[in-house]
């Protein structure tokens, strides 16, 4: 386990498999699959596959520099080309390192899972892995889940949620109507970053300081109202630290208001500090400040 690709190689064939349960499955397919999972977990959720991100596979540079390159988050937005390029890198390594390791640690009893000749551009299956495979769906991407989520820790150590984030198909999170209609009844008429006015006719969201993506939580302490603008420019980035700092001066007032039964425990200032030095030193992207 001195990388992700085992655990990533079984939660790939295991999802494959649960798609369609052909007897021989494409490198490219696989490739595929593993771009879409290294990418949910570097650009989505910024963890890191290796102690500093220098020592990360060099795929995994490419998925962070494709994103940075092109402007976006969402795989379904990478150019064809693009995604075409790092899909096959992702083979690649397949055939360069992970097929022939894959089954290294089996014990000796136990019969392969797939076969693999040196050259060929797809795997085989034999049908007792197939059903293997298929009876044991859910039980075996939460063991790749397990094991990936292990070694992540190790290379995360400030980072929470991991096994959550690994477990997740994507960025999807619950609504925060309710949010918005609780902080609109507070006496926060502005816009938390740049100070506007937030009237009937403004489009007003609700924003997290910490972003979600980094606490996988929707927690009020976090939330504040932002003006559409500004909710969209800052994304997923940190702010820069005074917002932090009016973040917990914000929660030391709602507790003492109508929000004090509402506001989580998890609101004083030295917390909410304290995940963000976190997420700095995860190397968490930053400081995002409103253009004046």
């Amino acid at each position: 386990m001195s990388t992700t690709y085992k655990p990533a190689l079984l939660k790939a064939l295991t999802l494959i498999t649960r798609r369609d349960s052909n007897r021989v499955i494409q490198l490219s397919l696989i490739g595929a699959e593993f771009t879409r999972l290294y990418w949910n977990q570097t650009v989505i959720f910024h963890l890191r596959q290796a102690a500093v991100i220098s020592k990360e596979p060099e795929v995994i540079h490419r998925i962070r520099a494709a994103a940075d390159g092109n402007r976006v988050r969402d795989l379904r937005d990478l150019p064809t080309p693009v995604r075409t390029r790092i899909d096959n890198e992702m083979a690649k390594i397949l055939r360069i390192d992970v097929l022939k390791r894959f089954h290294a640690s089996k014990p000796v009893h136990m019969p392969l899972l797939f076969s693999w000749t040196s050259g060929e551009d797809f795997i085989s299956l034999p049908q007792a892995s197939i059903d293997f495979l298929t009876a044991n769906s859910r039980p075996l991407e939460t063991l790749a889940n397990y094991w990936w989520a292990k070694y992540l820790e190790k290379v995360n150590w400030l980072a929470p949620a991991i096994i959550d984030k690994v477990e997740r198909d994507g960025a999807r999170r619950s609504s925060l109507t309710k949010y918005l209609r609780i902080l609109r009844e507070t006496d926060e008429h502005n816009c938390f970053y740049c100070g506007r006015e937030l009237s009937a006719a403004s489009r007003v969201e609700v924003d997290h300081v910490l972003p979600w993506t980094f606490l996988l939580s929707n927690e009020l302490w976090d939330l504040v109202l932002s003006c559409a603008p500004c909710n969209s420019a800052k994304s997923d980035r940190l702010p820069e630290r005074r917002f932090v700092e009016k973040l917990a001066l914000t929660n030391a007032i709602r507790a003492k208001r109508t929000l004090s039964a509402t506001v989580s425990p998890l609101h004083g200032g030295d917390t909410i500090f304290q995940l963000y030095d976190a997420a700095i030193a995860v190397e968490w992207p930053r400081f995002w400040s409103p253009t004046p």
